[in-house]
């Protein structure tokens, strides 16, 4: 089990999501906690599946619970990951990544079951493949949480007792999407998380690169 007590050092951040709520749903708890503590966190929603207008809307609101900066990658028209060209979504990572220079990447867990996240973690694996940086992966769903490997998801945890409501707020700002998401596993979840660290609630990472 590796701590994240270091990630208070952490300056510039670039989270990757494949969707609208990705991030949120994952990540929120210590985006929020970054931003919190003063870091400069750029949240990229890759694609926008459905609903183009109203996902920017929510994504935007959700983006400012948290505090962080969003970025969309393809906002332009209503698509899928799978249905851009892996190079090009590798050139607007790569972009980024050049113009952020950020001290810790999180992105999707290869692991993730859901085929756009996937896919979103091989991109950005080859966008910070040269880059210095530490590279963490969340996994996005309650129920793909239950089926990945605890080998995998679990070898590290940032505490987010602080930041839990606005996790849940920033979740709740999908409100085209809460037919599918139930908040309140987002709190067990957390608490679940929360006993294996040691805290009362967290949130648990794959380590793809640490640096000391």
């Amino acid at each position: 089990m590796t701590c994240l007590s270091h990630v208070g050092s952490t300056t510039k951040v670039l989270a990757f999501g494949a969707h609208p709520d990705d991030l949120e749903v994952g990540a929120g708890g210590l985006l929020a906690r970054l931003a919190q503590q003063g870091a400069h966190v750029i949240a990229a929603v890759v694609s926008v599946p459905s609903m183009l207008a109203e996902r920017v809307k929510e994504a935007s609101a959700g983006a400012g619970i948290l505090g962080v900066k969003l970025a969309i990658l393809n906002y332009e028209k209503k698509c899928r990951v799978e249905d851009i060209p892996m190079h090009a979504i590798v050139a607007q990572m790569d972009t980024l990544v050049n113009d952020i220079r950020p001290d810790l990447v999180i992105t999707h867990s290869a692991n993730d079951l859901h085929w756009d996240h996937g896919l979103v973690n091989r991109a950005t694996v080859s966008a910070v493949r040269r880059w210095p940086c530490n590279l963490l992966a969340y996994v996005s769903s309650y129920e793909m949480n239950a089926q990945v490997s605890s080998r995998s998801m679990g070898q590290c945890f940032a505490d987010v007792t602080t930041t839990i409501d606005r996790k849940v707020d920033a979740i709740a700002a999908h409100q085209s999407q809460l037919r599918n998401i139930d908040l309140e596993s987002t709190r067990d979840l957390a608490r679940a998380m929360g006993r294996l660290a040691g805290v009362e609630y967290a949130e648990a990472y794959e380590v793809l690169r640490l640096r000391f």
